[in-house]
C-alpha cells in the first residue's frame, strides 16, 4: 500500500460570467404585460444568484476538503512526506541525433519531511547507500541520483570510438543503443515504517534488457535497516521456505513442486526467505527477479505472506510487531 503526499494542488478556474445571450430574445419572441416581465426577470436573476452561489459552494469545499487533506498528510506523525524528481540525460553518438544514444532516466519520490527538520536528510542520506552503493555514502538522494546518470554517460563515451567503428561496418543501430530507466518510489509509508523501492530497467544490447525490483525498509523509530534476522527467530529459515513454496503452489493454482518445474521454475529448493521485502498492513511480502528463482520468460515473482501465517516465527520485540493486529 503506498501512502504519500502529493504536494501539488489543482485549481479549478471558472469562466467569467456576463449576460446570457438568451435572456433578451426569450423575452421578446414570448411577449407578456410588463408585470410579468418583471416578475419572470427577478425570477431569472434569483436563479442566476442561486446558481452562482451554488457553484462558488462547491468551490470551496472541495478546495477546503483538499486543502485539509494534504495539511492532514504532511503533519501526519508516522509517516514521511516525498516529493517527485527527474533527473534525465541523453547523449548521442558524435553529438549526432541520427545515431543511437545512451538514455538515463531517473525518477524519484524523494523524502522531503519528517518529525526533525534534519530527518529528511538523514532518510535520504541512508537510502541513498542502499539503493545506489556504499560510494555514495554521505549523499543526498539528488546528489547520487545526477552521479548514476553521470556514470552511465560516462561509460558510454569511453567506449564511443569503439561503436562508432562498429556501426560503420554493421550498420545496426540498435546493436549500440543504452537505455537505463529508474523509478524509486515508497511502497509502504506508514507506523514509523519507510519501505524503499528501485525498479529498474537496463539495456546495453542483447537480445533483451534486464529489470529487477529491490526493496530497503527502514525503522524510522531507530534509523536501522530491518532484516530478516530483527523480525524472524533464529533457524526458522526452513519453515519460512516452506510456507513461501506452498504460498506459490496456491498462487499459481498447482499441487505439487513438480509442476513449477514445468512453469519455468528451478529447483524449488532455490525457493526461500530473502532480505528483498516490503511490508504491507497485513503481511511481508517477497520479491524474486528474472533468474533468481524461475527463467527470464517467467518473468518477477510476488510472494505475500499474511502475519497471521507467520506470526509464531516472528520475535517477540520484532519491529514489526507494531503491524500485527
Amino acid at each position: 500500500m503506498q501512502m504519500y503526499t502529493n504536494l501539488s494542488t489543482e485549481i479549478i478556474k471558472i469562466p467569467k460570467t456576463g449576460q446570457s445571450h438568451n435572456t433578451v430574445p426569450f423575452l421578446l419572441l414570448f411577449p407578456c404585460q410588463a408585470q410579468q416581465k418583471v416578475y419572470f426577470c427577478k425570477k431569472l436573476i434569483y436563479m442566476k444568484k442561486v446558481s452562482l452561489l451554488s457553484i462558488i459552494a462547491l468551490i470551496s469545499c472541495l478546495y477546503s476538503c483538499n486543502f485539509k487533506n494534504n495539511h492532514s498528510n504532511e503533519t501526519n506523525a508516522d509517516s514521511v512526506v516525498v516529493e517527485k524528481l527527474v533527473i534525465a540525460d541523453t547523449y548521442h553518438l558524435s553529438g549526432d541525433t541520427a545515431k543511437p544514444a545512451c538514455k538515463v532516466v531517473l525518477t524519484m519520490e524523494i523524502p522531503v519531511k519528517y518529525k526533525q527538520d534534519s530527518d529528511y536528510l538523514h532518510l535520504q542520506k541512508i537510502l541513498s547507500s542502499l539503493t545506489f552503493g556504499d560510494e555514495y555514502t554521505g549523499d543526498s538522494l539528488k546528489q547520487a541520483a545526477q552521479k548514476v546518470v553521470e556514470s552511465h554517460v560516462n561509460a558510454y563515451k569511453e567506449i564511443e570510438p569503439e561503436f562508432e567503428k562498429e556501426l560503420a561496418k554493421s550498420g545496426e543501430a540498435y546493436s549500440f543503443e543504452w537505455d537505463f530507466d529508474y523509478t524509486l518510489s515508497p511502497v509502504y509509508n506508514r507506523n514509523d515504517f519507510f519501505c524503499y523501492g528501485i525498479s529498474s530497467s537496463e539495456y546495453t544490447g542483447g537480445a533483451h534488457g534486464m529489470y529487477s525490483n529491490r526493496y530497503y525498509t527502514i525503522d524510522l523509530s531507530n534509523w536501522k535497516r530491518i532484516g530478516l534476522d530483527d523480525i524472524f527467530q533464529p533457524d526458522s529459515s526452513d519453515t519460512l521456505s516452506s510456507i513461501l513454496l506452498n504460498r506459490l503452489m496456491k498462487q499459481l493454482n498447482v499441487s505439487s513442486p513438480d509442476s513449477l518445474l514445468e512453469l519455468g521454475y528451478f529447483d524449488t529448493e532455490d525457493i526461500m526467505a530473502t532480505e528483498n521485502f516490503y511490508l504491507t498492513d497485513t503481511g511481508i511480502c517477497w520479491v524474486y527477479n528474472p533468474y533468481e528463482i524461475a527463467c527470464y520468460a517467467t518473468g518477477q515473482t510476488s510472494i505475500e505472506i499474511p502475519f497471521k501465517e507467520i506470526d509464531s516465527y516472528i520475535l517477540p520485540d520484532s519491529p514489526v510487531r507494531r503491524l500485527i493486529k
